[in-house]
């Protein structure tokens, strides 16, 4: 593909990954790699502040992993990226990753398949809701305990069955608390079994939050990452 092409695509891409202004008390930080050989990767998040007519204020994001890597999966990432982020505006909740699953059904290409998680939270009281497409489990930081937990939610991956389901799990995020998203460039290896890239991954960013706190723990996984065959993404949503 021409350069110019590509550089205008991810240039777009970039402008569509960008969380809103949250309130105080919350914040969102991300970090992003390309697979080997790679400028571009097709790994993104979409993310949209709903307010209730009563007052109140939610966010609804999705990270995401596109069929393929790196620059053979931009243009499907933008694509979708474009979708989700209309979906969004009528589907806030829990229709979305069935309207998602929908969008990509109807795609020509064979390549039109997708993992995602998605959170549903309350930025006023803290309560969430994750649906998960196939996607690597959501981590989950308890201040209390001081500990990473594995979350509960699973599902189909996104274009592969008219009728996916979707297992909801739900909590609240105290002060100090936060979620984790990322991506299976970050736990997956030809050395390893993904269980054993979500262990790693839990610890490693354990002592993040400890020396540095949960805004860095994106930042500081993803040096710990080499460049492989796969796209690289993390997410963190913390409230603070």
């Amino acid at each position: 593909m021409d350069e110019a092409f590509l550089s205008g695509l991810r240039d777009l891409l970039q402008e569509q990954c960008r969380v809103p202004p949250l309130p105080a008390g919350w914040r969102c930080t991300s970090a992003m790699l390309a697979a080997h050989g790679f400028s571009y990767g097709g790994d993104f998040f979409v993310a949209d502040l709903v307010r209730a007519p009563g007052g109140g204020t939610s966010l609804t994001m999705v990270l995401v992993d596109v069929c393929g890597k790196g620059e053979t999966a931009l243009p499907h990432a933008v694509q979708f990226a474009g979708a989700l982020r209309g979906l969004m505006v009528g589907l806030p909740g829990e229709g979305l990753m069935q309207a998602a699953n929908a969008f990509l059904l109807r795609q020509p290409s064979d390549e039109s398949i997708a993992t995602a998680a998605q959170v549903v939270l309350d930025l006023d009281t803290g309560h969430y809701a994750i649906r998960s497409a196939g996607h690597p489990p959501v981590l989950r930081w308890d201040a209390g305990a001081d500990e990473w937990r594995v979350d509960t939610a699973r599902g189909t991956a996104l274009g592969v069955v008219d009728d996916p389901e979707f297992s909801v799990s739900e909590g609240v995020l105290a002060p100090g608390e936060g979620l984790l998203f990322y991506t299976d460039g970050v736990v997956e290896s030809p050395a390893s079994d993904i269980d054993s890239g979500i262990e790693w991954l839990r610890e490693r960013a354990r002592d993040a939050v400890a020396e540095d706190g949960l805004a860095a723990v994106p930042a500081r996984i993803l040096g710990q990452v080499t460049r492989g065959d796969d796209d690289r993404a993390l997410l963190v949503l913390a409230r603070e």
